[in-house]
């Protein structure tokens, strides 16, 4: 019965970390007038890495996901997350034409690759045949 209590508790007190973190992401859009489209997640069993470091937090598309277990910290990087994502708005277009070059650039050197193989198979097989005729 205690080890259903203990886990009652939890859930209330993670929930209620959730709700804060939630409203001070408003009180953030609110004061910089942006944002409105973002949210706030606490996964605190969830361990990313990146880069061989372990992320207290980061930013996938609209979403800020915090993964440290203390409250406090998590509370201060929702501002973290919350300026992470307005910086990512701002190079967002940026990301998305470098991304473009590099997709036509790969297609041209594809294409390109594909010419050279095929002039080095007709080689080969020109030289087999010849050898194959002597």
């Amino acid at each position: 019965m205690a080890g259903k209590t203990r886990k009652n508790q939890e859930c209330n007190s993670a929930s209620i970390v959730e709700t804060r973190l939630r409203e001070k992401l408003e009180r953030l859009k609110r004061r910089v007038g942006i944002g409105h489209e973002i949210h706030v997640k606490w996964v605190p069993s969830a361990t990313k890495f990146k880069n061989g470091k372990q992320l207290d937090e980061e930013v996938i598309r609209d979403t800020i996901l915090i993964y440290t277990e203390d409250p406090d910290e998590a509370s201060e990087l929702v501002c973290h997350g919350f300026v992470e994502w307005i910086l990512n708005q701002h190079t967002k277009p940026y990301r998305q034409l470098i991304n473009k070059l590099i997709a036509l650039f790969e297609e041209q050197q594809y294409e390109r690759k594909e010419k050279i193989v095929n002039a080095l198979a007709e080689l080969l097989k020109q030289r087999v045949e010849i050898a194959f005729e002597c």
